[in-house]
């Protein structure tokens, strides 16, 4: 029987977030909380959050030293917050990468912390040592992402004597397993030297020669990941983005189920009538907005938008993942749509890739270019959108897709991954490969449909909104996907180390 219910995790919207791991760790949090499960979250206390109610003081081993750890309690929504408090993180004040003020050297401003190592260990341990602290043990803990993938020994190592978590399972959802996100650390003897960790337990987690939380978090814990398609493309080693990871579950006999990320669309439509004005009076409205500057945060590029048009937004981190390439190649007009359309971009991200946008955004009267980030104009703009593109190289479940359903804007994706779960023609457009040709095809083909054919275009609009609440809200993910994965965890609990 499932009650009792701890998160791990690095982000959770509302307190601390970087990319669609904070939404699904909320999402998760607030429907276990609604459906009366006890949960709790447990995240680091970074530089810009404040301490909570002091709980107690733990005792950390890490390496040749004892840290004391303090712990604080804050309420979200009615959701307990743990937050680990020690200056490795309270010194940060981005979660994963330095910012002006904390970095060690100008040229450090905006690259991943260098003790991140040191941060997810001390984070995992404490964790562990927190629940034991608190002196009830969960029926299930559930990870997320490599960060905590090496729970799994920690609770054998610090749990084992007391037989404290006999009957906790423990589950790690993979978020995104690209080799820069599988947070590798070192060979087994140096591992075992900073975690406290056995050599014999590493040395069963190695992924070319250097132990691997993911590999670990399949051994010794149960794993899954975000979408059926990613699931699928990781284990067939179609997926080039995440090296041999997994090969090496094949060859661990290592399952790994994948659920969908949930959506709640209560959060993007946070006025009623957001939706409920046609598009093109949300438009004129958001444009005069956007040329008065009245988004904090907002530099805008390209001259006047036209709400006269349809508009199709991409709206993401400005990276080589996010397929942004793919939308910089594309002609002139998008064909035979010369002052037709506006194409926005939006988002920030890697400076080579945010000069190209800002370039052609400049050269082009149909481009335009928003870059930074502000949560008001995010639902504004995807709510006065026509259409959404995510042409990401991989995409391991997809939200932004989710998003524009519920907010109107039909996606346009390239079919990896998450995205798969767009049904062409039905609620989305869809088209395979990497080249522009097969985005062009569909953009040029919504825009068509857009200007000739409303009525198809508007029961596709339907059909995503009903797709939605119908499948995709995070009550239903839990109920369908998480509860019975939690059940089989704690069933099947594997020898721990």
């Amino acid at each position: 029987m499932i009650s009792k219910v701890i998160l791990l995790s690095r982000e959770i919207d509302g307190i601390a977030g970087a990319g669609g791991l904070k939404d699904a760790v909320r999402g998760l949090a607030d429907s276990l909380y609604s459906l009366g499960y006890d949960v709790t979250v447990i995240i680091p206390r970074y530089g810009f959050i404040d301490k909570g109610k002091f709980l107690h003081f733990l005792d950390v081993p890490m390496g040749n030293e004892t840290l004391s750890i303090g712990v604080s309690e804050i309420n979200l929504s009615g959701i307990k917050i743990h937050l680990i408090d020690s200056p490795c993180f309270s010194s940060k004040k981005d979660i994963y990468t330095y910012t002006e003020a904390d970095a060690p050297t100008p040229q450090l401003t905006g690259k991943g912390h260098e003790d991140v190592n040191r941060m997810n260990i001390l984070f995992q341990a404490a964790g562990i040592l927190d629940i034991m602290k608190v002196g009830i043990p969960p029926d299930i803990i559930h990870g997320h992402d490599a960060h905590t993938g090496l729970v799994p020994l920690f609770m054998k190592k610090f749990g084992s004597s007391s037989g404290f978590f006999d009957r906790t399972g423990i589950l790690i959802t993979i978020h995104n397993a690209g080799s820069a996100y599988q947070q590798v650390l070192e060979d087994p003897s140096r591992t075992a030297e900073i975690t406290g960790l056995p050599v014999s337990a590493l040395s069963e987690c190695l992924l070319e020669n250097k132990v691997n939380p993911l590999i670990a978090a399949g051994v010794f814990g149960h794993v899954n990941t975000v979408s059926p398609g990613y699931a699928r493309e990781l284990l067939s080693g179609k997926d080039q983005f995440s090296g041999i990871l997994g090969a090496a579950y094949k060859k661990n006999r290592i399952s790994l189920k994948g659920i969908y990320n949930g959506i709640d669309p209560g959060q993007w439509q946070t006025d009623s009538l957001i939706t409920a004005e046609p598009k093109p009076i949300l438009r004129r409205k958001l444009s005069n907005r956007i040329k008065n500057g009245e988004f904090p945060g907002i530099k805008a590029y390209g001259g006047s938008l036209n709400p006269e048009v349809p508009w199709i937004v991409f709206h993401g981190r400005l990276t080589p993942q996010k397929g942004v390439d793919s939308l910089l190649a594309l002609p002139e007009g998008l064909g035979d749509f010369q002052d037709r359309f506006n194409f926005i971009i939006y988002g920030q991200g890697d400076s080579k890739i945010v000069e190209l946008v800002k370039n052609k955004s400049t050269k082009s009267n149909d481009w335009f270019f928003l870059e930074g980030y502000n949560r008001e104009l995010t639902v504004n703009l995807i709510a006065s959108a026509s259409f959404l593109t995510v042409p990401s190289q991989w995409e391991p479940c997809g939200q932004i897709d989710m998003i524009g359903q519920s907010l109107g804007a039909l996606p346009i994706v390239r079919a990896v991954g998450g995205l798969k779960k767009v049904r062409h023609l039905v609620d989305g457009f869809k088209y395979s490969g990497n080249s522009p040709e097969g985005l062009l095809h569909n953009l040029q083909r919504a825009l068509e449909w857009e200007w000739e054919k409303q009525r198809k275009v508007s029961l596709m609009r339907r059909h995503a909104e009903n797709i939605v609440y119908g499948r995709r809200i995070w009550r239903k993910i839990l109920i369908r996907g998480y509860l019975p994965l939690y059940k089989k965890a704690q069933k099947q609990i594997k020898h721990r180390g």
